[in-house]
């Protein structure tokens, strides 16, 4: 059940050719897909911006301008594969690096909800369809300079959006197997999401299940009535394909490539004693109930997404707390590797080192990593304080960094500090 709040939850699709935005907020019951401000109906904004004469920002959907109208002073297009590409972008004058361009584009998306965004808690989940560290750091930054506060920032792929937006459905319409169709980069590509209910908690996961090249290579010449009738066969043997020895309950269609005009019998298939659904903002709105989820509007469906950003191993330290030896937590397994991050401060009594243990979340033994602690100045036990950042790179890379602090007027900080990297 979504909470009543004052809260404004955002869900950003980046994509080379324009962006999509999706908001929950007290006054809507659900959430809600935003268009253009001179057409609300067109909700793929261009990725694309125009600084006019007066040096106020626009979205370009790439029209000429009309010589009774005074010059734009700037015009920049592809906006989204420059970031992409890490370019700085010169244009009449203007030094853009990447993350400043990506923040007056993101600034123009926030001005969408000006009346929204005051007085309210602002929660921004962005997704895109590849995760690097590089861009989600440009991503963040670009956010941080419109004023959104970091812990409110998170950051997820298309297919965890994908898991997001199937969860927050009627129940009966992912109880077994869901497809997703889409097509991207000249090919139908399917996936399917699974969910593992045989573990507590049931690990989802979503997998590509099958590609078909659908470019000009394929077409092969063909007249377009007969290219019709091909590509129909084509998207029928891939769906055979993506079905087989799996129970479908449900299946979405991404974008407006799919239509009767030519997937006739491929479309008769697919519904075939399944629900069908086609639309454009699946992705924009499942970063929407992610984020809903991070900020406690909507409770979670006791399940772990287990996608290709995901950290699948608890990370612990051995510690004495109040007396008695135990394992501090420092990360768990279950969250992405951008969203794992934990700093700690601790007393050192006797050690040399420190020891960091990593356990599977699944089955499989423990493995205890020893991080020595060359240069450390020699005091009395108990008299030297270590602060510890633990953060990841990837999923399967572990960043620990160790700073000598001292102990408080009694002994000076050393000023060294300590790195080890954990590839697991």
């Amino acid at each position: 059940m979504i909470q009543a709040t004052n809260e404004l939850i955002l869900g950003i699709e980046l994509r080379e050719a324009y962006a999509q935005l999706t908001y929950y907020h007290q006054s809507v019951r659900e959430p809600v897909t935003t268009g253009l401000p001179d057409d609300p109906d067109q909700i793929l904004i261009p990725m694309a911006l125009r600084l006019d004469a007066s040096g106020n920002w626009h979205f370009w959907n790439g029209e000429l301008q009309s010589e009774a109208d005074e010059p734009d002073q700037i015009r920049i297009s592809d906006v989204f594969g420059r970031i992409l590409r890490m370019e700085t972008v010169s244009e009449n004058g203007h030094v853009f690096e990447p993350a400043d361009l990506l923040a007056v584009y993101l600034g123009q998306c926030l001005h969408r909800l000006k009346i929204l965004v005051q007085g309210a808690e602002l929660h921004v989940m962005v997704t895109v369809r590849e995760l690097t560290e590089c861009l989600g750091n440009v991503i963040v930054q670009a956010l941080e300079k419109n004023g959104v506060d970091r812990r409110r920032i998170y950051l997820q792929d298309y297919l965890a959006s994908f898991f997001y937006y199937t969860v927050n459905q009627k129940k009966e319409l992912w109880y077994q197997d869901v497809a997703l169709l889409e097509y991207e980069d000249g090919a139908i590509v399917g996936y399917i999401l699974h969910i593992d209910r045989s573990t507590k908690p049931a690990i989802a996961r979503v997998d590509k299940a099958a590609r078909q090249p659908m470019d000009d290579s394929v077409r092969a010449g063909r007249s377009e009535q007969e290219w019709k009738k091909e590509k129909d066969r084509l998207f029928f043997e891939l769906l055979k394909k993506v079905f087989e020895r799996r129970t479908v309950s449900t299946s979405y269609l991404m974008g407006d490539y799919f239509n009767k005009s030519w997937a006739e019998r491929s479309i008769g298939y697919l519904c075939y004693k399944r629900h069908a659904f086609q639309g454009r903002n699946l992705y924009s709105k499942g970063a929407c109930y992610a984020a809903m989820e991070r900020a406690g509007l909507v409770g979670g469906q006791n399940l772990i997404f287990g996608g290709r950003d995901m950290i699948e191993r608890n990370i612990s330290m051995e510690m004495r707390v109040r007396g008695k030896d135990t394992f501090y937590p420092l990360i768990s397994a279950g969250i992405n590797w951008y969203e794992a991050h934990h700093t700690c401060e601790f007393v050192l009594n006797h050690e040399r080192e420190i020891r960091v243990i990593s356990q599977p979340m699944a089955q499989g033994e423990s493995i205890v990593h020893m991080m020595r602690l060359p240069g450390l100045p020699a005091r009395p036990d108990r008299a030297t304080k270590l602060r510890m950042d633990v953060y990841f790179s990837s999923p399967v890379k572990c960043h620990i960094e160790v700073e000598d602090m001292g102990f408080g007027g009694l002994y000076k900080p050393s000023g060294l500090v300590w790195k080890r990297v954990i590839e697991f």
